[in-house]
């Protein structure tokens, strides 16, 4: 079965993960991009990061991962960026797992237990999901998610 990305550019998900994991092999910070749970039967991909390299600023924990699904659908994609370090959970995700905030949420997930957001992409292909994810975590990570 063929999956085709919103939109009308098509490609399957093997295909549009394998672009996921180049984008992210050439994010400054971003190492060890894999996939998950193998290669042969991908459903996710993951990556390590080193967030003072990523940020371009200190930061109190110096390692965390990344995990970036892509599900295509009929209708509209399921796709999640979640970011993960020793202290915080948080991430930008497009399915219906939670009715609340809505369908594009944002996700945060600490000692202090789980929040939901309302959250706005537009984009539907996953590159641009993941470029605007990767712009926002670059500013909600110094901003109050470092304690």
């Amino acid at each position: 079965m063929v999956f085709l990305l919103t939109g009308g550019r098509g490609f399957t998900r093997r295909e549009g993960l394998r672009r996921l994991k180049e984008r992210l092999q050439n994010v400054a910070g971003v190492s060890s991009v894999r996939y998950r749970p193998s290669k042969i039967r991908p459903r996710t991909v993951v990556a390590d990061i080193a967030v003072e390299q990523f940020l371009g600023e200190s930061f109190p924990r110096s390692e965390a991962k990344l995990k970036v699904l892509w599900r295509p659908r009929e209708g509209r994609d399921v796709q999640r960026v979640q970011y993960a370090d020793d202290a915080v959970s948080l991430g930008w995700h497009k399915d219906d797992d939670h009715p609340e905030p809505g369908e594009t949420h944002y996700q945060l997930e600490s000692d202090d237990g789980v929040r939901h957001e309302p959250a706005n992409i537009e984009a539907e292909a996953p590159l641009s999901v993941l470029e605007i994810c990767l712009d926002r975590l670059r500013k909600r990570l110094p901003d109050g998610v470092n304690d």
